[in-house]
């Protein structure tokens, strides 16, 4: 039997948001894009939102000291591949500049104050 590579993240706010991801979790099940497309509009605007059952899919596995709404949010700022190799990447980046303190935006400052960015 193989490890999860998923597992369910901060519910999805907006159709912007839902369109952008590669997998989805569908109330305990992670959902590939072709499969959240093929909805009809009217139940996709349904199943989103504070009282939807739609979450992001965050990588199982990867550990920071950050929440979940964090690594989203700094996935908009960074504009990272919205895929497991790309959460993955963007947790270790996090995780290399996190000086222990202060909140996400602070790390992406130090990650972007370095040479090369």
């Amino acid at each position: 039997m193989s490890k999860r590579k998923w597992r369910r993240g901060p519910k999805i706010l907006s159709l912007d948001e839902l369109v952008r991801q590669e997998v989805v979790f569908w109330r305990d099940k992670p959902q590939p894009h072709g499969w959240f497309m093929s909805w009809q509009f009217k139940m996709a605007a349904d199943a989103i939102g504070r009282d939807g059952v739609i979450y992001y899919a965050m990588p199982a596995r990867a550990k920071t000291r950050f929440s979940d709404e964090d690594v989203i949010r700094a996935e908009r700022r960074m504009h990272t591949a919205l895929t497991l190799e790309g959460r993955k990447e963007l947790i270790a980046i996090l995780n290399r500049f996190d000086r222990g303190h202060g909140d996400v935006d602070d790390v992406i400052d130090a990650y972007e104050d370095t040479p090369g960015y």
